[in-house]
């Protein structure tokens, strides 16, 4: 029998040899992805040099797509650079194609140039720049708005586009006709709340968030809906008085009004009064002046307000009713709210005296105004055809 000679070529060697081989084939091919923390934005072999024909969304991803890479900034802030290019694909930049080079206009190859900002929110007012290329109708707008003159004013919490839009995950908010989709009008108010963390606190136990935040219904208001999406104004006296008209654009609207079993007439009732025909002599002639009169959200609330039959503070209960009142005229005794109509239109079973009087007004002014001119008309005629026999006036 022969005896077994050692084969240098066994199959555990060989597959240990295929193996070690594709490690360096692919750490000869691949840029080092490790997260650091400096002002390099990844560590990358120190040979690796690209140009800006050669840095693509793969060559980007293949150092920002690791997960947990941090950069430190200048004033020691970290700051996440790590992109999930699978999510990215979903975005609406991704589904357009966009590649990284479109929005990162300074990045012009590898390495990186040095970065000229000190802080996180100085790096997003920066990038606001990439954003006007494809966006100019709303960096227009955002240039006049609160935010921005809070940013030029020097409050470094003003936002920027990126921190209501993370670019690297937004996705499509309109559709082709230009509105709101459902499922980015429930996320309005938590985007703002970022900033606005109180008032979002307000608005989401208010009639108008709990019905939009736990409901899911997007018939109701968000913020973008009283305060506008990128020219966003300052809350001042122009603002006040032109409040009616924004609450108007829901409330004015029949075919909504009736799916809630409410009342349309709120703006035209509110108008007809002393309070709403006050603020519209006031905001056609002296919008930037100041008046007592109430607009909606001084007797209803501002992100606070709850249904009408609320026991709390809802308008319904003659004795919330009797305190909002009271705000303007303290002296108000506990009937004084009687007068009130509650925004419906009189009716012969609802407030008949109103109606009546409204009834005699509507058919006796116009009756005088027609006899006064039937008998003016009259007279004008009888004068033309005396003048033609040549009857002197006496």
């Amino acid at each position: 029998m022969k005896g077994k000679h050692p084969n240098p070529f066994h199959l555990p060697w060989i597959i240990a040899g295929v193996f070690i081989a594709l490690v360096l084939i692919g750490t000869a091919f691949l840029p080092n992805s490790t997260a650091v923390a400096g002002p390099a934005l990844a560590q990358a072999p120190d040979n690796l040099q690209l140009s800006a024909a050669e840095l693509s969304d793969s060559a980007c991803l293949g150092c920002h797509g690791k997960p947990g890479l941090i950069t430190t900034l200048p004033d020691g802030e970290k700051l996440s650079i790590s992109i999930d290019g699978g999510l990215y694909q979903q975005t609406v930049h991704g589904n357009q194609g966009l590649p990284c080079t479109t929005c990162h206009i300074s990045i012009t190859g590898y390495p990186h140039p040095e970065l000229t900002i000190d802080t996180h929110k100085e790096f997003s007012f920066e990038a606001t720049q990439a954003c006007q290329q494809c966006h100019a109708e709303q960096y227009a707008a955002v240039k006049d708005s609160i935010h921005m003159q809070a940013h030029e004013a020097g409050n470094v919490l003003a936002p920027a586009c990126t921190d209501c839009h993370n670019p690297h995950t937004q996705t499509l908010l309109v559709d082709k006709n230009g509105n709101t989709l459902g499922e980015a009008r429930v996320n309005i108010p938590l985007t703002c709340s970022k900033c606005h963390n109180e008032i979002y606190g307000q608005y989401k136990g208010s009639v108008h968030g709990s019905s939009l935040l736990l409901e899911g219904n997007i018939d109701t208001p968000t913020c973008i809906d009283c305060h506008s999406v990128h020219n966003v104004s300052a809350i001042d006296n122009a603002f006040r008085l032109r409040s009616p008209g924004i609450c108007s654009k829901c409330h004015a609207d029949k075919a909504l009004m009736d799916k809630y079993g409410l009342s349309s007439k709120v703006n035209s009732t509110y108008i007809a009064d002393f309070h709403g025909t006050t603020v519209t002599i006031f905001e056609k002639t002296a919008p930037d002046q100041q008046t007592n009169t109430p607009v909606c959200i001084d007797c209803h609330g501002v992100h606070n307000m709850t249904r009408s039959d609320a026991p709390a503070n809802g308008l319904h209960i003659k004795s919330n009713l009797l305190k909002t009142c009271q705000k303007c005229h303290p002296d108000a005794s506990e009937n004084f709210p009687a007068s009130w109509m509650s925004h419906y239109t009189a009716s012969p079973t609802k407030a008949p005296l109103v109606f009546y009087v409204n009834l005699f007004y509507k058919i006796m002014i116009p009756l005088v105004i027609g006899v006064m001119a039937l008998y003016v008309i009259s007279d004008y005629i009888r004068r033309l055809i005396d003048k033609r026999k040549g009857v002197k006036e006496s």
